[in-house]
């Protein structure tokens, strides 16, 4: 064996690899590793031998049925150590007696040898041989035995064997499953980017029928990481079969970027030679033609050096980004398990648990309807979340629109244009789109279909009034009747319903999607989530939204149903402002300019005397009637707007204690009856295995960065 130390920086680097390795941490962070590769019989198990000094068993079937680890110390004292490195996925009892498996040994022969991987066999649980009837019991395992050997004459090296790729499987020993499996194995191995790759190929074969050289391209298509290890040099007795070695070792057919070394192998029958004596042998073989040319890249203890030269080249290249992936990994695990949080096996935390979540959406909650922004973080990352905005939006918007094209026929123009020059279009009529269909739950509640609100037909609605009145009219004399009133107004108003109804629409389906993006956000375990909404939040929130759908029909009845009523003295002051400004228009009309001076206008006598006469009795009601129904109209549409949005709107679906923003508050999970809790917040199997495997995944990610830090 080389005894070149590799000094104790980069010995420190290894040994930390190492412990990495027995953490586990190599299932999930690549490490940076040394792994031998090769078919069944290739001469893997006489390289290991030849690279570590450790004598493996000779016994058919010993050491190939999974992983091996060999780490190689230096150190005063001879010693050797043998352990088993649980499967990932090993339950607790399993690795708990996968762990137990020890032994530790300064002399051992290979009698002993023998009985300790007969013994580290039978620990993993595998079948050796045809006689074992067993079916649960498998020909190969993912644990990893691992082998430390100390001594004087070691260098810091650690390998790891993988079982040989076969092809057909032994009757009653293997299966087709078995050669399925080790593949996938090797290729596990294979694929980590951070790993140089030892394939071993016999001399005397055809290279191009290995399975293990095209296995390697797979996963290292470049040739980067992948070096060639040929064995069995001896066997190699034809000219053409040792040209073609020759030519691969010198580079004329080598697609590998780290080359290939040659080794020599014992003979199967050579039990009793030293390893010192087997160097000897090794040594004389290759000084002799044809391979003296290739001398440099000849014998175990050549390959020895290239391999830890490659071993701390990529150890020292790759470890800060190993550091880096653990520490991410950590984190991403962390974050992960305090979603889930904490263990809810009894009444008490599960009510703890959603007593939580339903505190902070009544806080978020609070900030959002008050406007108050900076109070919660998730208003910067969730900007729809900003429910008193988007409601002042929506609000606005209809209230144009409402003023816009409420009415069913226009009024006289300058009446029209009093209000609407003023504030139409003060804002966009659709501030944002919401979709009246995104849940199903509502359909059966809200209108689900947009309204787009006509313009008010053309034309003087006098002429629509004179018929009304002809139609409607009863004994009164010289006034109308409140009858009258009554229709003209209800049908003026007609769009108000569709309008009213399309905003409570609205407004629902934005208050139902703030309450479902909140409590994704809040809750995401899925489970629970949807336990919450179909035990308990679905039909309490269906209920506060018929409430407010229910209270909207109920104040358009008022309004456009009932007599018309109101005791706003603003009805009498926009009466006689409609009256002195039609008396006003009429006057007008018959003025004549005095002295030539059109803008000195007076009015005769007479004239006034003919402008009355001329005006008969039913005229003069119709033109009270449009009067009044102006002046009403506007009170009632203000009137309406108003309650609409401070009644539905504000009390039932924002504010008020019954509307469905209070509907998860911690009050009503103190409700909750014991068997609602347990359906809700009670952890099912797969979570608490979720918990489990993160914690476990935690702990040895926490314990590898302890190692880093060392």
């Amino acid at each position: 064996m080389l005894t070149t130390d590799v000094g104790l920086g980069n010995q420190a680097i290894l040994t930390k690899i190492d412990k990495l390795r027995e953490l586990n941490v190599g299932t999930i962070v690549p490490l940076p590793q040394l792994i031998v590769v090769g078919d069944q019989s290739s001469g893997k198990s006489s390289v290991l031998e030849s690279l570590t000094g450790f004598s493996f068993p000779r016994a058919a079937g010993l050491c190939t049925r999974y992983a091996t680890q060999i780490t190689c110390c230096r150190d005063l004292r001879k010693s050797v150590a043998i352990s088993i490195i649980p499967r990932p996925d090993a339950d607790e009892s399993l690795k708990s007696q996968l762990l137990k498996f020890r032994f530790h040994s300064t002399e051992i022969n290979n009698h002993e040898l023998s009985e300790v991987f007969e013994a580290a066999n039978k620990t993993m649980g595998l079948r050796m041989d045809a006689n074992d009837d067993n079916a649960g019991v498998g020909a190969f395992s993912e644990d990893i035995l691992k082998i430390e050997i100390s001594g004087p004459e070691h260098a810091h090296l650690t390998v790891i064997d993988v079982p040989g790729i076969f092809r057909l499987p032994t009757p009653g020993l293997t299966t087709e499953s078995d050669v399925v499996m080790v593949q996938n194995m090797v290729k596990s191995y294979m694929k980590n980017s951070r790993t140089i790759i030892l394939a071993v190929i016999p001399c005397n074969v055809d290279i191009a029928t290995q399975e293990i050289l095209r296995l390697a391209e797979a996963a290292d298509p470049e040739g980067v990481r992948t070096m060639g290890v040929l064995t069995k040099p001896d066997l190699a007795t034809e000219k053409a079969t040792q040209n073609m070695v020759l030519d691969l070792v010198l580079g004329k057919r080598n697609k590998l970027t780290l080359g290939y070394c040659i080794v020599k192998n014992r003979s199967a029958d050579d039990n009793a030679s030293t390893m010192s004596e087997r160097h000897a042998a090794e040594k004389a073989f290759f000084m002799a033609p044809p391979w003296a040319s290739v001398a440099d890249r000849c014998g175990v203890t050549s390959l020895q050096a290239r391999l830890r030269e490659l071993l701390m080249d990529i150890s020292k290249r790759e470890l800060p980004h190993v550091r880096a992936e653990i520490e991410k990994l950590l984190h991403s695990c962390k974050l992960d398990i305090t979603a889930l949080g904490a263990p809810r096996a009894d009444q008490g935390s599960q009510r703890l648990f959603l007593g939580k979540i339903a505190s902070k959406f009544q806080g978020i909650t609070q900030h959002a309807l008050n406007g108050y922004y900076t109070g919660d973080p998730i208003f910067k990352s969730e900007p729809s979340l900003k429910l008193a905005t988007r409601m002042m939006q929506l609000n606005e918007s209809w209230s144009d629109l409402f003023l816009e094209k409420g009415h069913k026929r226009h009024f006289d123009p300058q009446w029209d244009d009093e209000e609407v020059v003023s504030s139409l279009h003060k804002n966009d009529q659709h501030p944002f789109k919401i979709s009246l269909t995104k849940h199903p739950e509502l359909s059966d509640i809200i209108c689900t279909d947009e309204y787009d609100c006509p313009s008010p037909s053309e034309g003087p609605i006098i002429d629509h009034v004179k018929e009304v009145f002809k139609s409607s009219r009863g004994p009164e004399i010289g006034t109308f009747g409140g009858a009258i009133l009554a229709t003209v107004f209800e049908e003026q108003s007609e769009k108000w319903e569709p309008l009213a109804l399309w905003h409570t629409s609205r407004v629902i389906a934005l208050v139902h999607d703030y309450i479902c993006q909140l409590l994704d956000k809040l809750c995401p375990d899925t489970q629970v989530k949807d336990q919450l909404w179909s035990t308990f939040l679905d039909e309490k929130l269906r209920d506060a939204y018929r409430h407010a759908m229910g209270h909207a029909r109920f104040l358009l009845s008022i309004e456009r149903e009932g007599r018309p009523t109101t005791f706003n003295h603003y009805l009498n002051a926009n009466l006689q402002k409609k009256r002195k400004e039609r008396m006003s228009k009429s006057f007008k009309d018959i003025a004549v300019p005095l002295d030539n001076d059109e803008n000195d206008l007076y009015i005769p006598v007479e004239k006034i005397d003919e402008y009355v006469l001329n005006k008969d009795n039913a005229q003069q009601i119709c033109d009270d009637i449009v009067d009044t129904l102006m002046s009403y109209y506007k009170v009632s549409r203000k009137r309406f707007v108003d309650t609409l949005c401070q009644q539905v709107l504000n009390h039932f679906l924002l504010d008020g204690d019954e509307g469905p923003l209070k509907v998860l508050s911690s009050e009503s999970i103190m409700s909750l009856e014991p068997d609602q809790l347990e359906i809700i917040a009670g952890e099912d199997t797969a979570s608490k295995r979720q918990r489990q495997n993160l914690a476990q995944e935690i702990e040895r990610l926490e314990a590898a960065i302890k190692v880093l830090r060392a």
